[in-house]
């Protein structure tokens, strides 16, 4: 139980589409392009998501790559 002192952050909300559709992509690993305001197209697949961001896996070794939700103009599947 949570005391009066201690503070949780909200849960991230799977009763909305839109991270019912994320969780699925990430589950199935579905290459995807997440384009980025300001920047180009990103592609990699999705690790995971939490409430501020999302953890993009470029793949060849390289290391995830943290994308604010609110900068993520358009998420695609790439198949």
């Amino acid at each position: 139980m949570q005391s009066f002192f201690e503070r949780r952050p909200p849960a991230l909300d799977t009763d909305q589409p839109s991270t019912r559709h994320l969780q699925d992509l990430i589950r199935r690993q579905t290459p995807v392009a997440i384009k980025v305001l300001g920047h180009s197209e990103l592609e990699g697949t999705i690790q995971w998501q939490d409430m501020d961001y999302l953890a993009l896996n470029p793949g060849e070794g390289r290391p995830l790559t943290l994308i604010r939700r609110s900068s993520a103009s358009v998420i695609r599947p790439l198949v």
